[in-house]
């Protein structure tokens, strides 16, 4: 299936030339990236050929990734437009702004480029609109935030087995402490003086 992505560079009428591609679950799930499932129309056109390949790749349409807050599947609308520069050269190399391609295959592999143009477009943080996340992990989230704030699950402070403690830890107690920590606190006590 991946062969489709391969483009033979040294093929004459390359120039303004343009490939379509649709992209399908069975793609994503071959690439084992963090984008799991997904329908994405790409356009790639060979703007120029010659001593360097230039390509315009064009991908629309939505993919399904986990949300960062309840782990559920995410469904986002992905459109970006990106440049490819290749040239060809001894050994394969990424120059930067520009991709070498050994001359003696003479093939460019598009699937890798296609799907991380794909993924460097999602948002830094993948979540669902306040409200629409997975209730069950909401609330299984919401349950050891309160344990872990010492407040237990009937809303009062729970000091009796130590929660509390844990911001404080290092600073009266015996534990050993990492020697630049001592180094900061000797520091903040300069500045109080």
């Amino acid at each position: 299936m991946m062969d489709t992505y391969k483009i033979d560079l040294l093929s004459s009428g390359l120039g303004g030339k343009t490939f379509e591609y649709d992209l399908s679950d069975d793609f994503f799930a071959e690439m084992e990236g963090l984008v799991q499932r997904g329908s994405i129309h790409t356009t790639v056109a060979c703007l120029s050929a010659g001593s360097v390949y230039k390509f315009q790749i064009h991908s629309v349409g939505t993919i399904i990734v986990p949300c960062d807050r309840c782990l559920s599947d995410l469904e986002l609308r992905i459109e970006t437009t990106d440049d490819l520069n290749v040239k060809l050269g001894d050994e394969y190399a990424d120059e930067g702004d520009c991709v070498v391609v050994p001359e003696a295959e003479g093939y460019l592999d598009l699937a890798q480029f296609i799907y991380e143009f794909i993924a460097l477009s999602m948002p830094l943080t993948c979540c669902h609109e306040p409200g629409k996340c997975d209730d069950a992990m909401m609330q299984e989230l919401s349950r050891h935030q309160s344990t872990r704030s010492g407040i237990a699950d009937d809303g009062q402070a729970d000091s009796a087995n130590g929660d509390v403690q844990d911001e404080s830890m290092g600073e009266d107690s015996d534990e050993p402490v990492d020697s630049r920590w001592a180094a900061l606190k000797q520091f903040k006590e300069q500045l109080k003086k």
